[in-house]
Protein backbone atom coordinates (compact mmCIF):
# COMPACT_ATOMS: atom_id res chain seq x y z
CA UNK A 1 0.00 0.00 0.00
CA UNK A 2 2.42 2.50 1.09
CA UNK A 3 4.21 1.48 -2.57
CA UNK A 4 1.66 2.58 -4.25
CA UNK A 5 1.20 5.99 -2.68
CA UNK A 6 4.74 6.69 -3.15
CA UNK A 7 4.80 5.40 -6.95
CA UNK A 8 1.04 7.61 -7.50
CA UNK A 9 3.02 10.50 -6.01
CA UNK A 10 6.07 10.11 -7.58
CA UNK A 11 5.35 9.36 -11.11
CA UNK A 12 2.06 11.39 -11.53
CA UNK A 13 4.77 14.70 -10.35
CA UNK A 14 6.17 16.99 -13.33
CA UNK A 15 9.86 15.72 -13.55
CA UNK A 16 10.53 19.29 -13.04
CA UNK A 17 9.05 18.61 -9.45
CA UNK A 18 11.68 15.99 -8.54
CA UNK A 19 14.97 18.27 -7.15
CA UNK A 20 18.09 17.92 -5.72
CA UNK A 21 19.63 19.87 -2.82
CA UNK A 22 20.39 21.09 0.53
CA UNK A 23 17.11 19.41 1.76
CA UNK A 24 18.73 15.99 1.80
CA UNK A 25 22.33 15.24 2.67
CA UNK A 26 23.44 11.80 2.73
CA UNK A 27 27.34 12.78 3.90
CA UNK A 28 30.20 11.37 1.89
CA UNK A 29 29.72 10.64 -1.27
CA UNK A 30 31.27 7.09 -1.28
CA UNK A 31 31.38 4.11 1.41
CA UNK A 32 32.65 1.09 1.88
CA UNK A 33 32.55 -2.27 3.28
CA UNK A 34 33.91 -5.66 2.68
CA UNK A 35 31.49 -8.81 1.63
CA UNK A 36 29.42 -9.87 4.16
CA UNK A 37 30.27 -7.13 6.39
CA UNK A 38 28.05 -3.83 7.56
CA UNK A 39 27.63 -0.42 6.65
CA UNK A 40 25.24 2.44 7.34
CA UNK A 41 24.66 5.05 4.88
CA UNK A 42 23.18 8.39 6.82
CA UNK A 43 20.08 10.72 5.22
CA UNK A 44 19.79 13.75 6.92
CA UNK A 45 16.88 16.50 6.56
CA UNK A 46 17.24 19.85 6.76
CA UNK A 47 13.16 19.33 7.48
CA UNK A 48 11.51 18.41 10.92
CA UNK A 49 8.31 16.30 10.65
CA UNK A 50 8.74 14.79 6.99
CA UNK A 51 5.98 12.36 6.52
CA UNK A 52 7.50 10.05 3.64
CA UNK A 53 11.05 8.96 2.90
CA UNK A 54 12.36 6.34 0.66
CA UNK A 55 15.69 5.01 -0.51
CA UNK A 56 16.61 4.19 -4.28
CA UNK A 57 19.51 2.19 -5.40
CA UNK A 58 20.41 2.85 -9.08
CA UNK A 59 23.03 0.56 -10.90
CA UNK A 60 25.04 1.79 -14.24
CA UNK A 61 22.51 0.48 -17.11
CA UNK A 62 19.85 -0.37 -15.21
CA UNK A 63 16.60 2.05 -13.29
CA UNK A 64 15.97 3.14 -10.09
CA UNK A 65 15.55 0.43 -7.53
CA UNK A 66 13.15 1.18 -4.56
CA UNK A 67 15.17 -0.43 -1.50
CA UNK A 68 12.66 1.25 1.25
CA UNK A 69 10.91 3.43 2.57
CA UNK A 70 8.58 5.24 4.82
CA UNK A 71 5.11 7.06 5.24
CA UNK A 72 4.47 8.16 8.73
CA UNK A 73 5.58 5.10 10.97
CA UNK A 74 5.06 2.09 8.26
CA UNK A 75 8.56 1.19 7.08
CA UNK A 76 8.43 -0.99 3.93
CA UNK A 77 10.67 -2.76 1.51
CA UNK A 78 10.72 -2.55 -1.99
CA UNK A 79 9.71 -5.61 -4.16
CA UNK A 80 13.29 -6.09 -5.66
CA UNK A 81 14.46 -6.89 -2.00
CA UNK A 82 14.59 -10.80 -1.81
CA UNK A 83 12.40 -12.01 1.49
CA UNK A 84 15.35 -13.84 2.84
CA UNK A 85 17.09 -9.82 2.55
CA UNK A 86 14.95 -7.96 3.84
CA UNK A 87 16.00 -8.23 7.79
CA UNK A 88 19.39 -7.15 6.50
CA UNK A 89 17.55 -3.83 5.19
CA UNK A 90 17.31 -1.91 8.08
CA UNK A 91 16.45 1.85 9.09
CA UNK A 92 17.17 4.18 11.93
CA UNK A 93 14.24 7.08 11.41
CA UNK A 94 13.65 10.21 13.45
CA UNK A 95 12.13 13.43 12.79
CA UNK A 96 15.55 14.84 10.44
CA UNK A 97 16.78 11.57 9.67
CA UNK A 98 16.14 7.80 7.73
CA UNK A 99 19.98 6.32 7.86
CA UNK A 100 19.75 3.15 5.87
CA UNK A 101 22.21 0.25 7.44
CA UNK A 102 22.86 -3.01 5.21
CA UNK A 103 24.19 -6.32 6.83
CA UNK A 104 25.76 -9.36 5.60
CA UNK A 105 26.57 -7.18 2.37
CA UNK A 106 26.64 -9.53 -1.06
CA UNK A 107 28.02 -8.27 -4.34
CA UNK A 108 24.86 -7.11 -5.54
CA UNK A 109 25.01 -4.41 -3.02
CA UNK A 110 26.92 -2.44 -4.90
CA UNK A 111 25.95 0.66 -5.87
CA UNK A 112 24.69 4.21 -6.02
CA UNK A 113 22.16 4.66 -3.02
CA UNK A 114 19.73 7.92 -3.06
CA UNK A 115 18.00 8.99 0.19
CA UNK A 116 14.64 11.55 -0.60
CA UNK A 117 11.92 12.71 1.23
CA UNK A 118 8.42 14.39 0.21
CA UNK A 119 7.53 17.54 1.22
CA UNK A 120 5.10 19.94 0.32
CA UNK A 121 4.02 18.03 -2.69
CA UNK A 122 7.58 17.96 -3.63
CA UNK A 123 10.34 15.08 -3.99
CA UNK A 124 14.06 16.01 -2.74
CA UNK A 125 16.62 13.85 -3.31
CA UNK A 126 20.94 13.92 -1.92
CA UNK A 127 23.39 13.52 -3.89
CA UNK A 128 23.65 10.07 -3.42
CA UNK A 129 26.46 7.79 -1.78
CA UNK A 130 28.37 5.03 -3.67
CA UNK A 131 28.40 1.66 -2.03
CA UNK A 132 31.40 -0.23 -3.02
CA UNK A 133 32.93 -3.73 -2.07
CA UNK A 134 36.33 -4.00 -0.83
CA UNK A 135 39.04 -5.72 -2.50
CA UNK A 136 36.99 -5.89 -5.29
CA UNK A 137 38.46 -4.15 -8.62
CA UNK A 138 35.57 -2.52 -10.25
CA UNK A 139 35.05 0.16 -12.25
CA UNK A 140 31.72 1.99 -11.85
CA UNK A 141 30.31 4.88 -14.92
CA UNK A 142 27.17 6.53 -13.86
CA UNK A 143 25.61 9.61 -16.02
CA UNK A 144 22.88 11.52 -14.30
CA UNK A 145 19.47 11.50 -16.13
CA UNK A 146 18.48 15.33 -17.33
CA UNK A 147 15.29 15.88 -16.27
CA UNK A 148 14.08 18.53 -18.92
CA UNK A 149 14.78 19.10 -22.37
CA UNK A 150 17.14 21.99 -23.40
CA UNK A 151 16.32 25.20 -25.04
CA UNK A 152 17.61 26.17 -27.77
CA UNK A 153 20.86 28.64 -27.56
CA UNK A 154 21.00 27.75 -23.92
CA UNK A 155 23.77 26.06 -22.33
CA UNK A 156 24.00 22.42 -20.11
CA UNK A 157 26.36 20.72 -18.60
CA UNK A 158 26.55 16.68 -18.63
CA UNK A 159 27.88 14.75 -15.45
CA UNK A 160 29.80 11.32 -15.65
CA UNK A 161 31.11 9.52 -12.06
CA UNK A 162 33.49 7.33 -12.04
CA UNK A 163 33.93 5.16 -9.12
CA UNK A 164 36.72 2.49 -9.48
CA UNK A 165 37.61 0.39 -6.00
CA UNK A 166 40.34 -1.72 -5.83
CA UNK A 167 43.19 -0.33 -8.16
CA UNK A 168 42.65 4.00 -8.01
CA UNK A 169 44.76 5.37 -9.94
CA UNK A 170 45.33 7.35 -13.36
CA UNK A 171 42.67 6.78 -15.81
CA UNK A 172 41.41 8.06 -19.26
CA UNK A 173 37.96 9.24 -19.90
CA UNK A 174 36.30 10.06 -23.33
CA UNK A 175 32.73 11.64 -24.39
CA UNK A 176 30.88 9.30 -27.11
CA UNK A 177 27.67 10.98 -28.85
CA UNK A 178 25.16 8.57 -30.76
CA UNK A 179 22.91 10.96 -32.82
CA UNK A 180 20.54 10.11 -35.98
CA UNK A 181 19.67 6.52 -36.03
CA UNK A 182 22.16 4.55 -38.28
CA UNK A 183 25.27 6.76 -37.04
CA UNK A 184 27.82 5.52 -34.94
CA UNK A 185 29.65 7.08 -31.99
CA UNK A 186 32.31 8.87 -32.55
CA UNK A 187 35.13 10.54 -29.55
CA UNK A 188 34.03 14.24 -28.95
CA UNK A 189 35.76 15.16 -25.91
CA UNK A 190 38.95 13.34 -24.11
CA UNK A 191 39.58 14.93 -20.31
CA UNK A 192 43.29 15.37 -20.22
CA UNK A 193 43.05 16.46 -16.52
CA UNK A 194 42.79 12.49 -14.88
CA UNK A 195 42.76 13.83 -11.44
CA UNK A 196 40.28 17.10 -11.40
CA UNK A 197 37.27 16.24 -9.21
CA UNK A 198 38.44 13.33 -7.57
CA UNK A 199 38.25 12.30 -3.49
CA UNK A 200 39.42 9.23 -2.31
CA UNK A 201 37.42 7.84 0.17
CA UNK A 202 38.10 8.67 3.96
CA UNK A 203 38.57 5.31 5.32
CA UNK A 204 41.61 4.04 6.34
CA UNK A 205 43.26 1.50 4.03
CA UNK A 206 41.02 2.33 0.88
CA UNK A 207 42.06 2.64 -2.20
CA UNK A 208 38.56 3.37 -4.03
CA UNK A 209 38.26 6.84 -5.34
CA UNK A 210 35.40 8.79 -6.63
CA UNK A 211 35.86 11.48 -9.64
CA UNK A 212 33.55 13.51 -11.47
CA UNK A 213 34.06 14.81 -14.86
CA UNK A 214 31.92 17.51 -16.69
CA UNK A 215 31.05 17.79 -20.63
CA UNK A 216 29.88 21.35 -20.89
CA UNK A 217 27.88 22.56 -24.17
CA UNK A 218 26.94 26.07 -24.75
CA UNK A 219 25.01 27.82 -27.32
CA UNK A 220 22.64 24.62 -27.98
CA UNK A 221 21.43 23.54 -31.30
CA UNK A 222 18.68 20.98 -32.42
CA UNK A 223 22.02 19.41 -33.85
CA UNK A 224 23.50 18.77 -30.57
CA UNK A 225 20.53 16.58 -29.60
CA UNK A 226 21.48 12.31 -29.02
CA UNK A 227 22.71 10.29 -26.34
CA UNK A 228 26.18 10.98 -24.78
CA UNK A 229 28.51 8.45 -23.47
CA UNK A 230 30.96 8.21 -20.86
CA UNK A 231 33.28 6.03 -21.26
CA UNK A 232 36.34 5.19 -18.68
CA UNK A 233 39.70 2.96 -18.67
CA UNK A 234 41.20 2.03 -16.18
CA UNK A 235 41.84 -1.32 -13.89
CA UNK A 236 42.63 -3.24 -16.96
CA UNK A 237 38.97 -2.70 -18.44
CA UNK A 238 36.99 -0.18 -20.70
CA UNK A 239 33.31 0.60 -19.50
CA UNK A 240 30.98 2.64 -21.10
CA UNK A 241 28.01 4.48 -18.57
CA UNK A 242 24.01 4.39 -19.05
CA UNK A 243 24.39 7.11 -21.15
CA UNK A 244 22.63 10.80 -21.03
CA UNK A 245 19.82 11.48 -23.48
CA UNK A 246 19.87 14.95 -24.25
CA UNK A 247 16.74 16.57 -26.00
CA UNK A 248 16.54 19.97 -27.38
CA UNK A 249 13.56 22.13 -27.83
CA UNK A 250 13.54 24.52 -30.50
CA UNK A 251 12.17 27.94 -30.52
CA UNK A 252 10.14 27.55 -33.51
CA UNK A 253 8.71 24.84 -32.23
CA UNK A 254 7.52 26.57 -28.88
CA UNK A 255 6.33 29.56 -31.03
CA UNK A 256 4.44 27.11 -33.37
CA UNK A 257 2.80 25.31 -30.43
CA UNK A 258 1.86 29.05 -28.86
CA UNK A 259 0.09 29.99 -32.20
CA UNK A 260 -1.67 26.51 -32.47
CA UNK A 261 -3.17 26.95 -29.00
CA UNK A 262 -4.25 30.77 -29.46
CA UNK A 263 -5.87 29.68 -32.80
CA UNK A 264 -7.66 26.98 -31.16
CA UNK A 265 -8.81 29.32 -28.31
CA UNK A 266 -10.08 31.78 -31.06
CA UNK A 267 -11.63 29.12 -32.79
CA UNK A 268 -13.34 27.54 -29.75
CA UNK A 269 -14.84 31.32 -28.79
CA UNK A 270 -16.38 31.73 -32.36
CA UNK A 271 -18.13 28.04 -32.07
CA UNK A 272 -19.39 29.14 -28.41
CA UNK A 273 -20.62 32.39 -29.73
CA UNK A 274 -22.23 31.01 -32.68
CA UNK A 275 -23.88 28.43 -30.44
CA UNK A 276 -25.08 30.73 -28.16
CA UNK A 277 -26.38 33.21 -30.91
CA UNK A 278 -28.58 30.21 -32.19
CA UNK A 279 -29.95 29.42 -29.25
CA UNK A 280 -31.09 33.14 -28.66
CA UNK A 281 -32.72 32.90 -31.92
CA UNK A 282 -34.38 29.94 -31.57
CA UNK A 283 -35.80 30.83 -28.20
CA UNK A 284 -36.91 34.12 -29.08
CA UNK A 285 -38.78 32.51 -32.38
CA UNK A 286 -40.44 29.85 -30.68
CA UNK A 287 -41.36 32.75 -27.88
CA UNK A 288 -43.27 34.47 -31.13
CA UNK A 289 -44.83 31.49 -31.93
CA UNK A 290 -46.23 31.14 -28.39
CA UNK A 291 -47.63 34.86 -28.33
CA UNK A 292 -49.39 34.46 -31.78
CA UNK A 293 -51.28 31.14 -30.78
CA UNK A 294 -52.49 32.56 -27.73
Amino acid sequence: MIYCLICILFWTRDLSDVSSGSRVYQGQGSASTRLGGSVTLPCLSAESGVVIWVWYKQVPGQQLQPVVSSFYTDVKHGEGIEERRKAQFTVDKSDTSFNLTINKVEASDEGLYHCGIFWFSQFYFGDGVFLYINGEENLFLLQHYLLDPASEGHNVTLNCTVVSGGCAGEHSVYWFRHGTPGSHPGIIYAHGDRSAGCEKNPEAGSSTQSCVYHLPKRNLSTTDAGTYYCAAAACGQITIGNGTKLEISSVHNADMLVYTVAALGFITIITIMVVVVLLWRKCCHTGKETFLVS
